[in-house]
Protein backbone atom coordinates (compact mmCIF):
# COMPACT_ATOMS: atom_id res chain seq x y z
CA UNK A 1 0.00 0.00 0.00
CA UNK A 2 0.98 3.59 -0.83
CA UNK A 3 1.81 5.68 1.76
CA UNK A 4 2.02 9.43 1.25
CA UNK A 5 3.24 10.63 4.30
CA UNK A 6 6.25 8.12 4.99
CA UNK A 7 8.77 10.00 2.82
CA UNK A 8 9.53 13.47 1.23
CA UNK A 9 11.15 13.39 -1.95
CA UNK A 10 12.38 16.87 -3.34
CA UNK A 11 13.69 17.26 -7.28
CA UNK A 12 15.01 20.63 -7.76
CA UNK A 13 15.91 22.76 -10.26
CA UNK A 14 16.76 25.76 -9.51
CA UNK A 15 17.82 27.30 -12.82
CA UNK A 16 14.38 27.09 -13.94
CA UNK A 17 12.34 27.40 -10.32
CA UNK A 18 11.34 24.03 -10.60
CA UNK A 19 10.68 21.62 -8.11
CA UNK A 20 9.99 18.12 -8.44
CA UNK A 21 8.34 16.26 -5.05
CA UNK A 22 6.57 13.31 -3.81
CA UNK A 23 4.79 13.20 -0.18
CA UNK A 24 3.25 16.59 0.58
CA UNK A 25 -0.57 17.16 0.30
CA UNK A 26 -2.22 20.17 -1.37
CA UNK A 27 -3.61 21.42 2.05
CA UNK A 28 -0.47 20.37 3.25
CA UNK A 29 1.39 22.93 1.09
CA UNK A 30 -1.15 25.60 1.68
CA UNK A 31 -0.65 25.61 5.24
CA UNK A 32 3.37 25.21 4.90
CA UNK A 33 4.13 27.90 2.44
CA UNK A 34 5.18 31.37 3.64
CA UNK A 35 2.53 33.22 2.18
CA UNK A 36 -1.48 33.14 2.95
CA UNK A 37 -2.85 32.14 -0.47
CA UNK A 38 -5.81 33.12 -0.91
CA UNK A 39 -6.98 32.57 -4.57
CA UNK A 40 -6.66 29.85 -6.90
CA UNK A 41 -6.89 30.19 -11.16
CA UNK A 42 -7.77 26.55 -11.51
CA UNK A 43 -5.99 25.02 -14.60
CA UNK A 44 -6.81 21.69 -14.94
CA UNK A 45 -9.21 20.33 -12.44
CA UNK A 46 -12.45 18.30 -11.83
CA UNK A 47 -14.19 21.08 -9.21
CA UNK A 48 -17.04 23.50 -10.08
CA UNK A 49 -17.60 25.86 -7.27
CA UNK A 50 -19.33 29.60 -6.56
CA UNK A 51 -16.00 30.94 -8.66
CA UNK A 52 -16.45 30.69 -12.20
CA UNK A 53 -15.36 33.54 -14.29
CA UNK A 54 -17.73 33.09 -17.38
CA UNK A 55 -16.03 35.24 -19.67
CA UNK A 56 -12.48 33.49 -19.36
CA UNK A 57 -13.61 29.91 -18.30
CA UNK A 58 -11.98 29.43 -15.47
CA UNK A 59 -12.66 27.80 -12.35
CA UNK A 60 -11.87 30.20 -9.44
CA UNK A 61 -11.76 29.49 -5.38
CA UNK A 62 -10.93 32.54 -3.06
CA UNK A 63 -10.93 33.39 0.05
CA UNK A 64 -14.04 33.00 1.40
CA UNK A 65 -14.71 29.58 -0.69
CA UNK A 66 -10.85 28.06 0.45
CA UNK A 67 -12.12 26.03 3.62
CA UNK A 68 -15.41 24.71 1.90
CA UNK A 69 -12.85 23.72 -1.50
CA UNK A 70 -10.22 22.15 1.01
CA UNK A 71 -12.94 19.45 1.98
CA UNK A 72 -12.41 17.98 -1.24
CA UNK A 73 -11.53 14.77 -2.21
CA UNK A 74 -8.43 16.35 -4.71
CA UNK A 75 -6.76 13.06 -4.83
CA UNK A 76 -9.78 11.82 -6.62
CA UNK A 77 -9.69 14.43 -9.48
CA UNK A 78 -6.34 13.25 -11.31
CA UNK A 79 -4.17 15.77 -13.33
CA UNK A 80 -4.80 19.49 -10.47
CA UNK A 81 -3.21 22.51 -11.78
CA UNK A 82 -3.43 25.91 -10.38
CA UNK A 83 -2.14 29.28 -10.67
CA UNK A 84 -2.17 31.62 -7.79
CA UNK A 85 -3.34 35.61 -8.59
CA UNK A 86 -3.56 38.83 -7.03
CA UNK A 87 -7.37 40.35 -8.00
CA UNK A 88 -10.01 38.38 -9.55
CA UNK A 89 -10.29 42.34 -12.15
CA UNK A 90 -7.01 40.90 -13.30
CA UNK A 91 -8.20 37.43 -14.37
CA UNK A 92 -11.09 38.74 -16.31
CA UNK A 93 -8.57 41.08 -18.35
CA UNK A 94 -6.53 38.23 -19.86
CA UNK A 95 -5.57 38.58 -23.09
CA UNK A 96 -6.07 35.77 -25.53
CA UNK A 97 -2.53 35.10 -25.55
CA UNK A 98 -2.17 34.50 -22.16
CA UNK A 99 -4.94 32.38 -21.76
CA UNK A 100 -3.46 30.08 -24.16
CA UNK A 101 -0.63 29.71 -22.18
CA UNK A 102 -2.22 29.21 -18.74
CA UNK A 103 -4.41 26.14 -20.97
CA UNK A 104 -1.32 25.01 -22.17
CA UNK A 105 0.56 25.14 -18.92
CA UNK A 106 -2.26 23.37 -17.08
CA UNK A 107 -2.92 20.51 -20.06
CA UNK A 108 1.44 20.08 -20.92
CA UNK A 109 2.82 20.70 -17.08
CA UNK A 110 5.20 23.25 -18.39
CA UNK A 111 5.37 26.39 -19.76
CA UNK A 112 4.95 27.60 -23.40
CA UNK A 113 6.78 30.45 -22.21
CA UNK A 114 7.17 31.11 -18.37
CA UNK A 115 5.27 29.51 -15.39
CA UNK A 116 4.71 32.97 -14.17
CA UNK A 117 2.59 35.89 -15.11
CA UNK A 118 2.54 39.67 -14.98
CA UNK A 119 -1.15 40.54 -15.55
CA UNK A 120 -1.94 38.51 -12.30
CA UNK A 121 1.16 38.23 -10.41
CA UNK A 122 1.63 34.59 -9.44
CA UNK A 123 3.53 33.54 -6.99
CA UNK A 124 3.49 29.64 -7.92
CA UNK A 125 2.44 27.12 -10.54
CA UNK A 126 1.15 24.23 -9.12
CA UNK A 127 0.69 21.43 -11.53
CA UNK A 128 0.25 17.93 -9.48
CA UNK A 129 -1.17 14.19 -10.14
CA UNK A 130 -2.73 12.31 -7.67
CA UNK A 131 -2.40 14.57 -4.75
CA UNK A 132 0.30 13.73 -2.50
CA UNK A 133 2.09 11.42 -5.37
CA UNK A 134 3.35 13.79 -8.07
CA UNK A 135 3.79 17.83 -8.38
CA UNK A 136 5.82 19.97 -10.25
CA UNK A 137 5.81 23.48 -9.12
CA UNK A 138 7.01 26.44 -10.13
CA UNK A 139 8.51 29.17 -7.86
CA UNK A 140 8.89 32.30 -8.18
CA UNK A 141 10.96 33.02 -5.13
CA UNK A 142 13.03 29.54 -4.35
CA UNK A 143 13.45 30.76 -0.31
CA UNK A 144 9.51 29.93 0.11
CA UNK A 145 10.22 26.14 -1.20
CA UNK A 146 13.08 26.09 1.80
CA UNK A 147 10.78 27.49 3.94
CA UNK A 148 8.09 24.73 3.36
CA UNK A 149 10.95 22.15 3.45
CA UNK A 150 11.12 22.95 6.91
CA UNK A 151 7.34 23.64 8.23
CA UNK A 152 7.06 20.12 6.35
CA UNK A 153 10.02 18.51 8.70
CA UNK A 154 8.18 20.15 11.50
CA UNK A 155 4.65 19.23 11.40
CA UNK A 156 5.89 15.63 10.70
CA UNK A 157 7.22 15.58 14.11
CA UNK A 158 5.22 17.86 16.16
CA UNK A 159 3.24 15.48 17.73
CA UNK A 160 2.68 16.95 21.21
CA UNK A 161 1.43 20.24 22.67
CA UNK A 162 4.42 19.09 25.61
CA UNK A 163 6.85 19.17 23.21
CA UNK A 164 8.05 22.50 21.54
CA UNK A 165 9.81 21.90 17.82
CA UNK A 166 12.31 24.88 16.98
CA UNK A 167 12.81 26.82 14.00
CA UNK A 168 15.03 25.71 11.54
CA UNK A 169 17.99 28.48 10.57
CA UNK A 170 18.57 30.12 7.29
CA UNK A 171 21.76 28.12 6.62
CA UNK A 172 20.10 24.91 7.26
CA UNK A 173 17.24 25.83 5.08
CA UNK A 174 19.63 26.22 2.15
CA UNK A 175 21.71 22.93 2.77
CA UNK A 176 18.58 20.87 2.43
CA UNK A 177 17.37 22.66 -0.87
CA UNK A 178 21.54 22.75 -1.80
CA UNK A 179 20.84 18.99 -1.40
CA UNK A 180 17.40 19.10 -2.90
CA UNK A 181 19.48 19.57 -6.69
CA UNK A 182 20.22 15.44 -6.04
CA UNK A 183 17.05 14.54 -4.83
CA UNK A 184 16.80 14.96 -1.21
CA UNK A 185 14.73 11.97 0.05
CA UNK A 186 13.01 13.08 3.67
CA UNK A 187 12.54 9.27 5.51
CA UNK A 188 10.06 9.81 7.70
CA UNK A 189 9.01 6.46 8.35
CA UNK A 190 12.41 5.83 10.31
CA UNK A 191 12.33 8.73 12.60
CA UNK A 192 13.53 7.80 15.72
CA UNK A 193 12.60 10.05 19.07
CA UNK A 194 14.33 9.76 22.93
CA UNK A 195 13.52 12.13 25.32
CA UNK A 196 16.05 15.08 24.34
CA UNK A 197 15.83 14.27 20.40
CA UNK A 198 14.39 13.28 17.09
CA UNK A 199 16.39 11.82 14.44
CA UNK A 200 15.13 11.36 10.81
CA UNK A 201 17.35 10.25 8.24
CA UNK A 202 18.23 11.72 4.64
CA UNK A 203 19.74 10.97 1.65
CA UNK A 204 20.47 11.58 -1.88
CA UNK A 205 19.06 9.02 -3.98
CA UNK A 206 19.37 11.08 -7.44
CA UNK A 207 16.72 12.59 -9.98
CA UNK A 208 13.54 11.21 -10.31
CA UNK A 209 10.86 12.55 -12.26
CA UNK A 210 8.35 9.66 -12.19
CA UNK A 211 7.51 8.80 -8.72
CA UNK A 212 6.07 5.26 -9.05
CA UNK A 213 9.92 4.21 -10.03
CA UNK A 214 10.93 6.48 -6.95
CA UNK A 215 9.41 4.98 -4.53
CA UNK A 216 8.58 1.32 -5.55
CA UNK A 217 12.50 0.89 -5.52
CA UNK A 218 12.65 3.08 -3.00
CA UNK A 219 15.20 0.51 -0.38
CA UNK A 220 17.15 -0.12 -3.54
CA UNK A 221 17.58 3.79 -4.00
CA UNK A 222 18.78 4.53 -0.33
CA UNK A 223 21.21 1.65 -0.52
CA UNK A 224 23.00 3.53 -3.55
CA UNK A 225 22.57 6.62 -2.77
CA UNK A 226 25.69 8.86 -2.34
CA UNK A 227 24.80 10.72 0.73
CA UNK A 228 23.26 10.01 4.58
CA UNK A 229 23.02 11.71 6.86
CA UNK A 230 20.48 12.27 9.92
CA UNK A 231 18.59 15.53 10.57
CA UNK A 232 18.67 16.36 14.64
CA UNK A 233 16.17 18.06 16.53
CA UNK A 234 18.12 18.56 19.94
CA UNK A 235 19.65 21.42 22.06
CA UNK A 236 16.78 23.84 20.75
CA UNK A 237 18.03 23.66 17.17
CA UNK A 238 18.05 21.85 14.02
CA UNK A 239 21.29 19.90 12.70
CA UNK A 240 22.46 17.63 10.38
CA UNK A 241 24.55 14.54 11.39
CA UNK A 242 26.50 13.33 8.84
CA UNK A 243 26.82 9.61 8.49
CA UNK A 244 28.53 8.30 5.38
CA UNK A 245 29.80 10.17 2.03
CA UNK A 246 30.40 7.22 -0.57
Amino acid sequence: MRRLRDVFYINAFPETNEIIYYGMELKEFLNYAPIEINHLLLLEAEYFGRGFSSRKKFEIVDKEEMDDFLKEHVYSYGNFCWVDFNQKENVEELEPMEIAELLYLGHMFKPLKSPFFERIDNRYAYLAHDDGWYCKLYCRYLDDFKEIIANKVIGMVSTSKRRKIYAFSEELKQVLFSLAVDGLLIDFSNTLRSSNSIEIPIYTIGKFIDMDEMYNGLRRHIGRSRYSAKLVHKNKKWSIDYEIHR
